[in-house]
């Protein structure tokens, strides 16, 4: 905070002299030759940086305060600063500075920041990392020279041409006022940094400054190649465009504080020939981008020299979600709604890249900040177990709950379910592994007893009335009925039920009669408060910040290429950031080695013929890859937006996907994929997996998808194929017609398919069982019965089961008679005519 006060009495400051201090700084910077340690050098030549930037900002703060000034005033020598007598040695050393002043006006400013963030900066964690300074301005009192000024003279008569003329005067004076203070003050500011005085020519006040600054050409130490006919010069070609920057930059400044005092320096030639439309337009700008550097040094003040400038990298903030505060509240709002017996849902939707995900995981840190649980799940185009899904989150929180929360919720769990908790852990096997003390009171369920969909969402609502977390879907659009129905079941609860459902979709990709709005009405018509949110594209505003972030450039100066990534994106944030890498990978965007700063021209990227759809970004950058690697692209997109590691391990031990190990390091790398905590590699984004499976051309899918199950089937066989069965049966199930032609494959395939669906039936996805079973009797010969009687009675019971757990009744029972007409005997009919009768 930046008040105006006056000096009291006794005060635990040393007050000095701006010119004595900067004096005290030089010489710290000079002893630091002496330093071994280059690891300390840096740092405490950062901390100096900071400080002298605190210093700056201050004086800016003054001078937007004071509405007449002498140019004299506006020099080191008229300013003075108080420094903390006893830094406390928990305190961050380059925040010892507590106040600047004026002597000619006596106007003081106070530098405060909130306790808050001392307590949470200070310390020795400090020392591993500059963290920045939030500095606030408040005034509570009128600078010296406004106060007991001469009344004003009488009105003369209303005159409209003579005040039009007026204004006009009074306009182009504070124009050319302000241009002076900006001068002034980068004068200041290379006196502060350089530690030298500014140069006699340029410090003549003698001339209008525009005056001085046009007889900056004549210096420019510039080959003559470099210039051209008009004095105009190419921005990305030479260092900076006045010699005395160029001296800044030689003695080590930030280049952000040269580019600063360039624009400074570049006010008076706006409008007249000027060489940069970054020209500072007033000194309240100027506090502006000093409050940035001080806020996030690292990113904005410091020179990334870390960095392979032949590498140099965009900075995206990770995890950082912008534009979405008004988003965020409503959705943290809602989540603290939630209570014993009133439940919660949020539905987002949006097109694909908008934020619905990272809206979400903000929600996610929150909870998990506080020791909660959040229960997570992403549907997938090219899924065919939706429900297997959802018991599979609910599993892996069995796996999350830990400490003393175990003993309270196993608690409520035995007085939930009781001796049949057995049931439960059918269905959530990791119940067993979480809470041992439940499996001996547990009554022992049989595999074989089949559990419709009805009993599978009553089971899961009583668990979350023992385990309360948020549950978070994404991608709904994927869901089938009988998972939303399990959620609507949940949700419903009214005794003890208190879960706070979010559910995110692509609302381009549904029609009105989708499964999901079924569910949004089903849940108002239970009461169920339910919250619908569509995000759109970033404003210009918010994606101006995100590009000044990812660029650590000034925002000011990013306004022009926002303007048309904008216009090419709509805000799209996952667009923007694929549509500025192909402008890097082009050379339309580009590190200058020399300004520290990347630089483009926006009447080229105008020009260009830049694609305005994503995919064809992400494809055109997917085709410039090695062979390895769109090769290990294409079979991760067969299976969907995931693979388990285990599956990569069996594909390259193959010969056809030998190479696809070496392909993962630069799809890595590359940033199309990423490695979860469960040993799954995963696509970043939907698009970049809808990229990746375009890879392959529509004609050639279905034997791409056949033969890619084939070659993992034939590596799996022997071995345990838990894992894998799944993804071999529904990788080979594209290929019936050339499954078909090959007999003795089919009975092979068809056994596959049997196994898969009853490990679906013992996991209660009973829809996802009657896909493979159904595909399995569709493989077998039209002899089947002759020649694979033993197949064909179980293939036929379990298929009927099925489909009976399904509520495709008719089917179920047409399915059963053809079995009793082709059992061989009563022992092989009992079983159908069990469950005919139920």
């Amino acid at each position: 905070m930046v008040t105006a006060l006056t000096v009291p009495a006794g005060a635990a400051q040393r007050f000095v002299p701006l010119p004595t201090w900067m004096d005290g700084e030089a010489e710290k910077e000079e002893s630091l030759s002496d330093q071994n340690d280059e690891h300390e050098k840096r740092r405490k030549k950062k901390e100096s940086i900071i400080r002298k930037t605190t210093v700056a900002y201050g004086i800016v703060e003054l001078l937007k305060r004071s509405k007449k000034l002498d140019d004299e005033e506006i020099r080191v020598d008229n300013f003075l600063i108080s420094v903390s007598k006893n830094v406390n040695p928990s305190q961050r050393s380059w925040a010892d500075i507590d106040s600047v002043g004026m002597l000619s006006s006596g106007m003081w400013l106070m530098i405060e920041e909130p306790p808050y963030l001392n307590a949470m900066l200070g310390g020795e964690a400090c020392y591993d990392r500059i963290l920045g300074r939030f500095l606030a301005v408040e005034m509570k009192s009128a600078p010296q020279e406004n106060v007991g000024k001469p009344a004003e003279a009488k009105a003369a008569p209303k005159n409209d041409l003579n005040d039009y003329h007026m204004a006009g005067m009074n306009a182009l004076a504070a124009v050319a006022e302000e241009s002076n203070r900006c001068h002034l003050f980068a004068r200041l500011l290379y006196e502060l940094y350089a530690h030298e005085p500014f140069p006699d020519d340029a410090a003549s006040t003698k001339e209008p400054a525009k005056k001085r600054l046009r007889s900056y050409n004549e210096y420019l130490m510039l080959p003559p190649e470099v210039a051209s006919d008009e004095g105009v010069f190419e921005i990305d070609t030479i260092p900076f465009q006045i010699p005395y920057i160029v001296r800044m930059q030689k003695l080590g400044i930030p280049a952000s504080i040269c580019l600063m005092t360039q624009n400074l320096l570049e006010y008076a030639l706006r409008g007249d020939g000027g060489q940069s439309d970054d020209a500072y337009e007033s000194l309240g700008v100027v506090g502006e981008d000093l409050h940035l550097l001080l806020l996030d040094p690292n990113r904005f003040l410091f020179d990334h020299d870390n960095q392979n400038i032949d590498d140099m990298k965009i900075l995206y903030r990770e995890g950082k979600l912008y534009g979405r505060h008004k988003e965020e509240t409503l959705i943290t709002e809602a989540f603290c709604r939630i209570s014993p017996g009133k439940s919660e849902a949020f539905f987002v939707s949006g097109f694909s890249g908008s934020g619905k995900s990272m809206l979400v995981n903000c929600l996610s840190d929150k909870v998990n900040a506080v020791g909660g649980y959040v229960i997570k799940h992403k549907f997938d185009v090219l899924c065919l177990c939706p429900l297997s899904g959802v018991m599979s989150a609910f599993n892996k929180l069995c796996l999350m709950i830990k400490g003393g929360d175990r003993p309270v919720i196993a608690k409520k769990l035995m007085e939930e379910f009781g001796a049949g908790v057995g049931l439960l852990i059918r269905l959530l096997p990791n119940v067993s592994a979480l809470f041992p003390e439940l499996v001996s009171s547990a009554t022992k369920v049989e595999a074989g007893d089949v559990m419709n969909a009805r009993s599978v969402s009553f089971t899961l609502l009583r668990f979350m009335r023992a385990v309360t977390s948020p549950l978070f879907l994404d991608d709904i659009q994927w869901a089938d009925s009988t998972a939303l129905d399990v959620i609507h079941t949940i949700l419903s609860d009214k005794l003890n039920g208190c879960m706070f459902f979010v559910g995110t979709y692509r609302d381009n990709e549904v029609q009105v009669d989708h499964d999901i709005f079924n569910l949004m009405r089903e849940l108002e018509m239970s009461h169920v408060h339910t919250t619908k949110l569509s995000l759109a594209g970033l404003d210009q505003s918010d994606l101006n910040t995100m590009i000044s972030d990812a660029l650590c450039l000034y925002p000011r100066i990013c306004k022009s290429l926002t303007e048309i990534v904008f216009q090419k994106t709509k805000g799209n944030p996952f667009f923007v950031l694929e549509f500025m890498q192909s402008l890097q990978s082009r050379g339309l965007l580009r590190y200058n080695s020399l300004q520290k700063r990347w630089v483009w021209n926006e009447d080229v990227i105008r020009g260009e013929e830049i694609t305005e759809n994503v995919l064809h970004l992400l494809s055109s950058k997917m085709n410039g890859l090695s062979d390895n690697v769109q090769t290990l692209l294409r079979v991760m997109a067969c299976y969907g937006v995931k693979i388990h590691a285990l599956v990569i391990g069996y594909l390259s031990e193959t010969k056809e996907y030998s190479g696809i190990r070496n392909g993962l390091e630069e799809a890595l790398e590359g940033g199309f994929i990423v490695k979860d905590e469960e040993e799954c590699f995963q696509f970043v984004h939907d698009k970049v997996h809808e990229a990746a499976y375009n890879l392959i051309s529509i004609s050639e899918r279905k034997q791409f998808h056949y033969h890619l199950g084939k070659v993992l089937y034939s590596s799996c066989y022997g071995k345990d194929v838990a894992l894998t069965i799944y993804l071999i049966a529904s990788q080979i199930n594209h290929g019936k017609e050339w499954i078909l032609r090959d007999k003795d494959l089919r009975i092979g395939i068809a056994e596959l398919n049997m196994k898969a669906g009853k490990k679906a039936l013992d996991g209660c996805d009973h829809k996802t069982a009657y896909s493979y079973l159904a595909a399995a009797l569709s493989l077998l010969p039209e002899d089947h019965w002759r020649s694979h009687y033993d197949l064909s009675l179980r293939l036929n019971f379990l298929t009927s089961s099925a489909a009976n757990s399904c509520c495709q009744y008719d089917e179920a029972e047409q399915i059963l008679r053809r079995g009793l007409t082709n059992a061989r005997c009563l022992d092989d009919q009992l079983p159908s005519y069990l469950l005919l009768s139920q």
